[in-house]
Parts: C-alpha cells; sequence; structure tokens
C-alpha cells in the first residue's frame, strides 16, 4: 500500500510556516513553484513546499550574515566619528589654552601700559613746573571769579545791543 502524502492550501501551510498569506505567496513567485492540484481556485501543494520554504530561508541566512556585516560597517563607521570627535574636542582645549595664554599676555601687556602712562605723566609735570603754576593760578582765579556778586555789573540783555 503506498502512502500518499496529504496536499495542503497556501493558507495552511502559512499557518505552519508562522508567516502571512502574502509572504508565502511571494516566495512562491520568487521561487517557480508550482502546486501539485488544483481543486477550482483552490491551489494544492505537498509536504516538500514546507521543506523547501524552510530550506530557501536558511540559505537566506547568508543575506543575514550581510546584514550583520552592515551592521558591523555601521559600528565601525561610529567609531571612527566617535574618534573624530574626541581629536576635535582635543583641538579645542588647545586653543582654548592658547588664547588664555594670549588674554593672559595682553592684560599684562594692558597693565604695564598704564603703569607707563602714569610714569610718563609724571615725569611731564616734573619736567614743567610752570605748567602747575599756571594751573594752580587759573584755579585760584576761577574761585575769585565765583567769590564776586554778579549784581556788581550791569548787564546789558541781547536786545539792548540792538538799539
Amino acid at each position: 500500500m503506498k502512502q500518499s502524502k496529504q496536499l495542503y492550501s497556501q493558507n495552511k501551510i502559512a499557518e505552519i510556516l508562522g508567516i502571512s498569506r502574502g509572504t508565502f505567496s511571494k516566495w512562491l513567485k520568487e521561487n517557480s513553484v508550482s502546486p501539485k492540484q488544483q481543486k477550482g481556485q483552490r491551489k494544492l501543494y505537498d509536504e516538500t513546499v514546507i521543506e523547501q520554504y524552510k530550506q530557501s530561508k536558511k540559505t537566506s541566512g547568508s543575506k543575514d550574515s550581510k546584514r550583520l556585516t552592515t551592521v558591523e560597517l555601521l559600528q565601525d563607521n561610529l567609531k571612527e566619528k566617535q574618534q573624530e570627535i574626541d581629536y576635535l574636542k582635543e583641538q579645542l582645549e588647545e586653543k582654548d589654552a592658547q588664547i588664555k595664554v594670549k588674554d593672559e599676555t595682553i592684560s599684562e601687556f594692558g597693565l604695564k601700559f598704564a603703569k607707563l602712562a602714569d610714569q610718563a605723566q609724571q615725569l611731564n609735570l616734573v619736567d614743567k613746573p610752570q605748567l602747575i603754576k599756571s594751573k594752580q593760578e587759573t584755579a585760584s582765579n576761577e574761585k575769585t571769579v565765583e567769590k564776586t556778586p554778579k549784581n556788581s555789573k550791569k548787564e546789558k540783555r541781547f536786545w539792548q545791543f540792538w538799539k
């Protein structure tokens, strides 16, 4: 007695494999698998189709290894970018240190300049004692002018000049 293999519909095979019917239909078309029997609109496949599908997915596992290679490439790219970021951070710290040194140099220069300006002014005043005396005299004259009352002189208004 010959044992016949059982036939399954697309829906049943998809259910057994744990995939959608659409996925299974696409696989059938891609692999040019034809049904064993056809009852009206219903296509029936034997059990070997299930094994063929499983085998094709095992061989496509090599495609998954390519995906892992892609993931590894992305990880390598990420490491390179992180190294580049670290390098740029180091450069930024070096530039900040250089700027700090320049700022300190400029502030020291500013202090030296201010000190030299004060010394120059003091030397200028020592060299010209007459200037100091004249300044003191003008200051005292201004004080005496302020002490004289304003009403002592008769002031002319601007319209009186036109008469």
